[in-house]
């Protein structure tokens, strides 16, 4: 595996924690939950905090003006810190919402434009549309028939459920009802395999493009040495002279 493609597979690997991270600690935040998931999501975050404080640390040591680049990302710093160091505070949750706001900024400039260079902004668009649509359709056509159906937010749990994991919680009674859950079932399929191939070729396309930029920088690094060469060259004809 070349070393392009480990960066891009630890680029996604961190983007995905991030994500996940993000959606916990917001989900703790405004929904009570018990001791036992809210100390394990603060494990996953102090975890994933250990993985943003070295690469901070990493990136810092690598920047050729280090004040400036604290100057510049300073708000990384918010991001690397557990929330569970903070629990004793009775302003918890503000600090929770400050370090969700902190991931955003970090890296959700990078996450739009994954999204944008896999074309997976439009197959995400076509998914959200289909499980807003599926939802409609099914609870028209199954409420008052389907005794599995008790309301919209049920309607809503078969849409997501049946399109991303392809499981059928509430079995259509109806016959626009299975039509429903069959073309739900095709994109969450279609999904599936789009994901899949834009991944492949995130990866694929990265390290050409790097090759290419790099190939570059050798090409003006090999210029500049070259003016060099060429200024010294006038030197000495004028220091003779």
């Amino acid at each position: 595996m070349e070393y392009g493609e480990l960066i891009r597979i630890k680029e996604l690997t961190i983007l995905i924690l991030i994500i996940l991270d993000i959606v916990l600690l917001s989900y703790i935040s405004f929904y009570p939950s018990n001791p036992g998931t809210v100390n394990a999501i603060n494990q996953f975050d102090l975890f994933l905090c250990i993985i943003l404080f070295l690469e901070f640390s990493i990136n810092l040591k690598k920047a050729d003006d280090r004040k400036r680049f604290l100057r510049e990302n300073w708000m990384d710093i918010v991001a690397f810190m557990p929330v569970d160091f903070f629990r004793a505070f009775r302003f918890i949750r503000i600090i929770r919402v400050v370090k969700v706001l902190a991931l955003f900024r970090k890296y959700l400039k990078k996450f739009f434009t994954f999204l944008v260079d896999t074309h997976l902004d439009q197959a995400l668009g076509i998914l959200l549309f289909a499980i807003v649509g599926g939802t409609l359709f099914f609870y028209m056509m199954e409420s008052g028939v389907n005794r599995s159906l008790h309301g919209p937010l049920d309607s809503l749990w078969y849409s997501i459920t049946t399109t991303i994991v392809g499981e059928v919680v509430i079995p259509p009674t109806t016959l626009y009802g299975k039509a429903i859950t069959s073309m739900l079932m095709l994109v969450g399929v279609t999904f599936v395999g789009f994901l899949t191939a834009s991944l492949a070729s995130w990866f694929v396309k990265n390290p050409e493009e790097e090759k290419e930029i790099h190939d570059r920088i050798e090409n003006i690094e090999k210029s500049i040495e070259d003016l060099k060469r060429e200024i010294r060259e006038i030197k000495e004809l004028l220091q003779e002279k």
